[in-house]
């Protein structure tokens, strides 16, 4: 039996994960391992993935937000400290830019979440055409979700717990959500 195990950069994520890879394969055995921080994440590459990796039938994903750095040379860099202590399959799934891209990515989620949000305010803006390409929307999340009004930073674990249920894994916006699903089910093929 393949067993999945997911190295993420910060808690908020297994938050999501926890909920939304049932959803994707009910019966994938999966274990998430959060941390906190890059420098954290990045330790756990060089000293538990190898082990980790020798386990009969694992398989790994390693999820990092991409922040403001280039998506393809951060990629590059995760790889480059696993691809010679890594003994099984594996991908490496690069968040653009945050997380919270993921949740604007599925407006109907939002809406079914925040009872006083409405996507039609915002669904035919421009910056919806590509949702990744948002630089900070966690910001973008206080600014459009009328019950964050007034606050000056998202609860970031909480905002995940309460989305998470209304995400859909086949409706979403999130070019980074549906490689994330795909990297899924890739991996317990």
């Amino acid at each position: 039996m393949i067993t999945l195990f997911i190295f993420t950069e910060e808690p908020s994520i297994k938050e999501v994960l926890d909920v939304v890879i049932p959803k994707i394969s009910p019966d994938l055995n999966f274990q998430i391992f959060p941390h906190q921080g890059k420098n954290d994440l990045e330790n756990a590459l060089r000293k538990t993935v190898p082990n980790i990796s020798k386990i009969p039938n694992a398989r790994i994903i390693i999820v990092r937000d991409q922040d403001d750095l280039d998506c393809k040379e951060l990629k590059k860099s995760l790889i480059s400290i696993i691809e010679n202590n890594i003994y099984c399959p594996y991908k490496v799934r690069i968040v653009c830019k945050e997380l919270e891209s993921w949740f604007l990515g599925d407006l109907s989620a939002l809406e079914k979440t925040f009872p006083r949000f409405k996507s039609a305010r915002i669904a035919t803006k421009r910056e919806m055409r590509n949702v990744d390409d948002i630089q900070k929307p966690s910001k973008y999340i206080l600014k459009v979700i009328p019950e964050y009004a007034n606050k000056n930073y998202l609860p970031k674990i909480n905002t995940a717990k309460i989305i998470a249920p209304n995400l859909s894994i086949d409706n979403n916006n999130s070019l980074s959500f549906k490689n994330m699903v795909n990297a899924i089910r890739k991996l317990n093929g």
